[in-house]
């Protein structure tokens, strides 16, 4: 068996080099051309590089495609917007009036939103 593998690695092809104890020194000089053999071949390099401009041989393989983008958020109902609009205009007056809530900041009037929502929706007793 190890003579078969001597004899394979031998040829010129072989992707692992004969070394020079297994080959006789006259025959590993008519093999090589007088070099020592490496374990690089720019070929080998070459063909790999060619290979993976060539498109897949197994489409199956590809990497899967991005998730889909997340739905855009339902639409409100028109007594949601209705509800929304009742609760902005009782906010205002609890504030002061107009001037008042137009004096207040965006995360001002964001936080008393979720408070009235919570007390409408939650069911928080005043």
């Amino acid at each position: 068996m190890s003579e078969l593998i001597r004899r394979a690695n031998s040829m010129p092809g072989s992707p692992f080099p004969a070394t020079p104890s297994a080959i006789g020194p006259s025959r590993l000089k008519g093999l090589s051309g007088g070099r020592t053999p490496t374990a690089y071949s720019p070929m080998l390099k070459s063909s790999r590089s060619l290979l993976s401009k060539i498109a897949p041989l197994h489409p199956n393989r590809r990497t899967p495609p991005p998730p889909p983008p997340p739905p855009p958020p339902r639409k409100k109902t028109k007594k949601e917007l209705e509800l929304e609009e009742k609760w902005e205009e009782e906010m205002v007056e609890e504030v002061g009036g107009v001037e008042a809530w137009a004096v207040l900041g965006d995360h001002e009037r964001r936080e008393m939103r979720k408070a009235k929502w919570a007390r409408e929706l939650g069911g928080w007793d005043d």
